[in-house]
């Protein structure tokens, strides 16, 4: 019995030592055998490609869980990582880089050290996880490498599968890249061999299987490698991208409909469908609703399916009722509170279709109300409202409506810019219109008999009392309606078991109830504890803005509360005294001047800017805007035969004038313009004259055009020119007073007349202290280097062991694969830094630099501390000279 146990055992332990030796075998990469291709094969597919694909996976699916996308964009055909996002997303990519990079190296067969100068590749997988390495890297948003790893699989792997994977991989790259042209002759290749292998399989089966096997071994080796799985799905989603990068709707249509036709997941289909519903939308094809109804059938996700209805009930061919009534049905869909901003505004398109503009704005201001956390949808609502009241030349609220838009609207909206123009460009218009209502009211109220007046200004204070209870009470109404859909939010919002106040609804109505116990129902406004708070009375406009509302409209005194209000406080705005209503005459008709010119040249509004000009003449107030209106009005009116009575105006009323001028000689101008380049000259040379010590001369010059051209454009100049041409043949400054002084009285308020005074200034108090300029210095720094560091400099209130591990951590799990060290050490007593290093190129450190800033893990208190590049040689000087401020200033200069 031993005797069989001892053979059983001997045999077990030789079949061991020879699996044992299988594998030892089976470890060498240079070795082509079964064995060897068997093992290496299996590594390679699951200790890298696997794990780095379902790293990717995972990775991407959480992302694209949580991702926001702009529905009112065409989205794109696949979801990936923007700029922004994209370097959270680091650690899953270089970690799935990492495993691809160890598995190429050990389980190449045979290894090369460099890929380039490889011949074969015998084991399976391989050519998979340096397609991976390429696919990382495209999320990474590093094009280059991605490119060339994809060039390399297609190049070296002409026997496999992969190589149309690669260059399908390289069309998706240049398109990333902008290279259209070279992504358009990528996919003429990728189509061409694609024909190649379908002519290839059919003959195949139409040929005699009749053949020797010398003819077998010799069709398999030239036969080309069949393509991948799904490779006509992948194609025409390329080919649909490129379509959409080059704005080519109608083949980007064909190829998403061949796409869709042949793809398998849920999320493919609801996806490419709700794009074909957006590019039909566009086209005003009502197909759209089948399409979107399509991805809503497709269990397209929460967003896309909610905008999806949305589209389908805009672009359907129901009647506008049929419509209204299916967006008013989700509407009311608790689940859809959130997005009734979105739902309201597509209401307003369906109204504006149908022409009620006035339903439209109901809608479009519902939008605005109901729109808490979209400050997207927020900022196209006013926009909205703003281009009908323009539209409508109601430009005092179009003005309001976009710089309300302006607020609110994200800087990556396309016309956010736009909309900032055109709020900067009325504001000033706005402006105006404001004080010609101001100052019209007030001297309407000072032509009143003095009972009157004051019968007047008491309704009017009760009127004001009034309107405020009733906006009080509006605000109030409103202020309540926004807390509950506020609260209606955070309940929908709410994460199981929040703690935090401001995420837990029962918290806070459990706040608002004490509040209400302790101080009664207030408002959520400024002072709201003050019962006497300041008020600002507002001013109200006509339908036509260009003339302001027939009503007082009065400023009052911000010391005194609107419930205190009294006749005599109002009176104080009153121009009841001949200054008084002098300067109220100079707002007013400066006002209509200004407004009448943003109409004409602005706005192209020449009319609005013809009233305008007109109520400046028929003030009948002596003004220097008399003139320029009557010009205006002169070339508005010179081709309908209307000019004369404006011609006659200038003529008889201002006859020295320059329009006066033109008017006689339409050529004048011209001239003046001639006169005004001749002076131009002479003045110039009297400069040079100076410059030369000829100062008599210059004295000379400018005593003849002070005392004989008080037209000369330069004769103020020629003040300033005289008194240096006489400070440097006088001891005695003094002598230079009458003339700095004679040209501040001519010409106050101008450059000459600031200069004047400070050269007034230096000879009566004399010549400040002279202190020693010191120049920054920056020549000492270079710029080549083959090593670079990044330095992040410490605050004063930060610790510098925990910015050393924050930074230490970001390296590692953002750039592990760069194998980056960090220390911390000190720039002097009191400056602390942190050293990154090191970095092989300029514009590697810099990308580092703008990851770094856009990273919310690790490094998100870092923000504002102030990150550098510097190469190691510089990093020496900056350290030995403690040359900080220099090298700030040549940092400044060349890299930020």
């Amino acid at each position: 019995m031993t005797k069989k146990y001892n053979k059983r055992t001997a045999f077990g332990t030789l079949v061991a030592l020879f699996a044992l030796f299988l594998v030892v075998g089976a470890c060498s990469t240079e070795k082509n055998t079964f064995i060897n291709r068997t093992y290496h094969s299996t590594t390679a597919k699951y200790n890298g490609y696997f794990n780095a694909k379902e790293l990717i996976r995972i990775g991407l699916e959480e992302y694209r869980y949580g991702a926001r996308e702009d529905f009112n964009e065409i989205l794109p055909v696949e979801l990936f990582p923007n700029e922004e996002d994209v370097v959270d997303f680091y650690p899953v990519v270089d970690t799935a880089i990492s495993k691809c990079q160890t598995v190429i190296s050990k389980h190449s067969m045979p290894t090369a050290s460099k890929p380039s100068q490889k011949k074969s590749e015998h084991a399976n997988w391989i050519d998979q996880n340096w397609l991976m390495i390429g696919y990382a890297n495209y999320i990474r948003r590093d094009y280059d490498k991605a490119l060339t790893t994809f060039e390399y699989v297609r190049k070296f792997y002409l026997n496999r599968p992969s190589t149309y994977s690669g260059q399908l991989w390289e069309a998706k790259t240049q398109i990333q890249m902008g290279d259209l042209s070279e992504a358009t002759r990528t996919l003429q290749k990728i189509e061409k061999r694609q024909l190649m292998v379908r002519d290839q399989e059919d003959d195949g089966g139409s040929k005699s299987k009749s053949k020797s096997k010398k003819r077998k071994k010799e069709d398999k080796e030239n036969k080309a490698p069949s393509l991948p799985k799904h490779f006509d799905f992948e194609l025409a989603k390329v080919k649909a991208m490129l379509a959409l990068a080059k704005d080519d709707q109608k083949t980007a249509i064909e190829q998403l409909e061949i796409a869709l036709g042949k793809a398998r997941k849920k999320e493919d289909k609801a996806r490419l469908s709700f794009i074909l519903g957006q590019l039909y939308q566009e086209r005003g094809d009502a197909k759209a609703r089948e399409y979107y109804t399509m991805s809503i059938k497709r269990d397209a996700p929460f967003e896309m399916s909610f905008n999806a209805k949305i589209n389908r009930a805009v672009v359907s061919d129901l009647d506008s009722d049929e419509m209204i009534k299916e967006l008013n049905k989700l509407a009311k869909e608790e689940r859809y509170l959130e997005f009734r901003d979105q739902i309201y505004f597509a209401m307003s398109k369906v109204e504006l279709n149908r022409q009620d503009r006035d339903m439209a704005k109901y809608y479009l201001t519902k939008s605005t109300f109901f729109s808490l956390n979209n400050p997207r949808q927020k900022g196209v609502s006013y926009e909205k409202l703003g281009d009908l009241s323009y539209e409508e030349k109601n430009y005092v609220y179009a003005q309001r409506y976009y710089d309300s838009s302006a607020q609110v609207i994200p800087d990556s909206y396309f016309n956010a810019e736009v909309i900032r123009n055109k709020a900067d460009k009325l504001a000033s218009l706005v402006q105006n219109i404001d004080v010609v209502a101001y100052e019209d009211s007030v001297q309407r109220i000072a032509q009143m008999s003095e009972g009157d007046r004051e019968k007047f200004l008491k309704d009017v204070i009760k009127q004001l009392q009034k309107e405020e209870q009733e906006r009080k009470e509006r605000e109030a109404i409103r202020a309540e309606q926004l807390r509950k859909l506020q609260q209606t939010y955070a309940e929908q919002n709410q994460k199981p078991g929040s703690k935090w106040y401001f995420t837990n609804p029962k918290a806070m109505q459990e706040g608002v109830e004490d509040f209400k116990r302790i101080w009664g129902q207030r408002e959520n406004e400024d002072y709201w504890r003050l019962t006497n708070k300041p008020n600002r009375i507002t001013m109200g406009f006509a339908e036509n803005d260009s003339i302001p509302v027939d009503s007082l409209i009065v400023e009052e005194s911000k010391e005194v509360p609107l419930e205190e209000l009294s006749v005599e406080d109002m009176l104080k705005d009153i121009p009841l005294t001949d200054s008084m209503m002098n300067q109220s005459n100079e707002n007013l008709l400066a006002a209509l001047y200004n407004s009448g010119m943003i109409y004409k040249e602005q706005l192209d509004e020449t009319q609005l800017g013809a009233v305008q000009f007109q109520r400046v003449i028929d003030h009948k107030v002596e003004n220097e805007h008399n003139v320029l209106s009557a010009f205006q009005l002169y070339k508005i009116n010179e081709n309908t035969g209307n000019s004369a009575p404006y011609k006659s105006y200038i003529l008889n009323h201002y006859p020295n004038s320059d329009y006066a001028n033109y008017l006689r000689d339409p050529d004048y101008f011209v001239k003046k313009k001639e006169r005004d380049a001749l002076a131009l000259q002479d003045y110039l040379r009297s400069v040079t004259r100076f410059e030369q010590g000829l100062y008599y001369p210059v004295i000379l010059k400018a005593d003849m055009v002070i005392a004989d051209e008080p037209n000369n454009l330069y004769r103020k100049e020629y003040f300033l020119l005289k008194a240096m041409a006489m400070g440097q043949i006088n001891s005695d400054k003094t002598s230079l007073l009458p003339v700095l002084e004679q040209a501040i009285a001519e010409y106050p308020e101008t450059e000459v007349a600031e200069r004047s005074q400070e050269l007034i200034d230096l000879i009566n108090n004399g010549v400040p202290v002279f202190e020693e300029f010191t120049e920054i210095e920056t020549g000492l720094f270079g710029y080549e280097s083959k090593e670079y560091y990044v330095v992040v400099l410490i605050k004063e209130d930060q610790n510098a062991n925990s910015i050393g591990n924050n930074v230490s951590n970001f390296n590692r799990e953002y750039f592990g694969r760069l194998r980056l060290s960090s220390t911390s050490q000190m720039y002097n007593k009191e400056q602390g830094l942190i050293l990154v290093k090191s970095f092989k190129t300029a514009p590697e450190t810099m990308a580092y630099i703008r990851d770094f800033k856009k990273a919310r893990r690790h490094v998100a208190n870092l923000k504002e501390n102030e990150v550098m590049m510097i190469s190691r040689e510089n990093f020496k000087i900056l350290i030995q000279q403690q040359k900080l401020p220099e090298y700030r200033k040549f940092y400044q200069n060349n890299y930020d």
